[in-house]
């Protein structure tokens, strides 16, 4: 088995919309690789793209895909998936999209940065490859309404899902209102999906918003994984890359990772595989606890002790820079200043037999 295709941390360090490498990761030729096939893996099994193929059916992502389902069965108009960055509503919305019959007609709008009527209508017409500029707005909506109801011949509504839906402005949301009260002879030729943070639900009380509020027929919030389900999730996606979790996670890998996170994929992900690079680095066989403390700490976690507290100290890792270096580029740790201070020992996380 040769190397997986090449992954670099500057994937997971996010900031802002915009990727950047995180300033302590080892390079060469200015990409950190990993060998998957040494850990037993295939692809990747962290990754900040959306992957449907790697859908982790957590409880509350699953109680929303259902619901996606059987709005789509009831000709429903409209649905509002929403929840905090990270959470999973933009995959549970791409699965539903990627479980749909092929014959569906579908419009997905990743950005949703619509702030006039047309603004909104373009961005439909550039994602159904129709011709959307030079266009006044009534000529906009005419082409929108002249596909949507050709398109209903084929039995489907065209499904729209519009992602990082709360930049949606009130002008946008009612021209998406408009575009629902949209018949044909089998009935709404429009089904809309929102999916967005928790800003558009507050943004929907609003009196200004209250006709396109009246529309929503399913509304589902996401909420974070539990420890259990977190670390359920870490299995899970290193079994979707043909990985086995018992040969690649070192004894209270997973439990501290799962535990540090608080639940949010995004994160999980952003860790992990962070530790899976520390522990390519050193070259060892498992990502074990140290390697996991490290990678916390470079994206800016503090790890929970066993008594809830938070001052853990780092241990020495294969992958980490020569302690002086690291010393000099790293703030102190709190046990470092406590040290500093005279204060009493903080209790030191050691690794597991």
């Amino acid at each position: 088995m040769g190397l997986s295709r090449t992954f670099t941390i500057a994937d997971y360090a996010q900031t802002g919309n915009q990727f950047c490498p995180l300033p302590s990761a080892k390079h060469q030729d200015g990409e950190a690789i990993v060998d998957w096939s040494h850990f037993g893996m295939d692809r990747p099994p962290f990754r900040p793209a959306v992957d449907a193929a790697a859908y982790f059916p957590a409880p509350a992502h699953s109680a929303a895909l259902a619901a996606l389902v059987a709005a789509f069965s009831r000709r429903d108009p409209l649905v509002l998936i929403d929840g905090a960055p990270g959470i999973g509503k933009s995959l549970v919305a791409r699965k539903w999209l990627d479980d749909l019959l092929p014959d569906v007609p579908r419009v997905l709008l990743p950005n949703a940065r619509a702030q006039t009527p047309v603004d909104l209508l373009q961005a439909i017409l550039f994602d159904l490859n129709k011709p959307y500029q030079g266009l006044s707005e009534q000529e906009l909506r005419l082409a929108v309404t002249g596909h949507l109801l050709d398109a209903a011949a084929g039995g489907f509504p065209t499904v729209i899902v519009i992602d990082e839906a709360q930049h949606l402005s009130t002008h946008a949301l009612e021209e998406l209102r408009l575009l629902g009260n949209l018949e044909s002879r089998s009935g709404a030729v429009v089904f809309a999906v929102l999916v967005a943070q928790p800003a558009l639900r507050d943004a929907l009380r609003k009196p200004v918003n209250a006709p396109i509020a009246g529309r929503i027929s399913v509304r589902c919030s996401i909420d974070a994984l539990s420890v259990e389900e977190s670390a359920a999730y870490l299995r899970h996606q290193v079994r979707a890359a043909n990985g086995d979790p018992a040969k690649v996670f070192d004894e209270g890998t997973v439990e501290l990772l799962a535990s540090a996170c608080r639940g949010v994929p995004r994160v999980l992900n952003r860790a992990a595989a962070l530790a899976f690079e520390l522990a390519s680095e050193g070259e060892t066989e498992l990502v074990d606890v140290e390697a996991a403390l490290e990678a916390l700490e470079r994206i800016g976690i503090t790890p929970p002790d066993e008594d809830g507290t938070s001052d853990a100290v780092l241990l020495p890792h294969p992958g980490r820079e020569s302690e002086p270096e690291a010393r000099a580029k790293r703030k102190p740790t709190v046990t470092e200043r406590s040290a500093g201070r005279g204060a009493k020992d903080k209790a030191v996380r050691k690794r597991p037999a």
